[in-house]
């Protein structure tokens, strides 16, 4: 196991996650005209829960090379990299490549898939 690129994918999902939980606050939920107080709440919560999944993702990876055995060491960075993965893929889809988003998490879930 490659403990740096671990390391690495880590500490970029959790920046994604907080640069996602910042700007997606103060430029998309914040703003925004819902309908309704309950509709801003859910948009709120769909966009908290992503950057929650990738900071949790990120913390996994950084706690991995130190703390778990060889045997768990592969779980946790299957289910890292499938959090960044179907994050990844999501954005890509729903932006049709047009948000630097999905490329990030794609090469988070490379760095994780190099690093098992």
């Amino acid at each position: 196991m490659h403990d740096g690129l671990l390391y690495a994918a880590g500490s970029l999902g959790i920046v994604i996650s907080l640069i996602h939980g910042y700007l997606g606050e103060k430029l998309v939920v914040g703003p925004s005209k819902a309908p309704t107080l309950r509709a801003k709440r859910v948009m709120r919560a769909i966009m908290f829960l992503s950057a929650l999944y990738w900071f949790a993702a990120g913390a996994l990876l950084l706690a991995t090379p130190d703390f778990l055995a060889p045997s768990q060491r592969a779980l946790a960075v299957i289910v890292a990299a499938f959090l960044f993965a179907t994050g990844s893929l999501s954005n890509l889809w729903a932006t049709r490549g047009g948000h630097i988003g999905w490329a990030l998490l794609a090469f988070a879930t490379g760095l994780a898939v190099a690093g098992a």
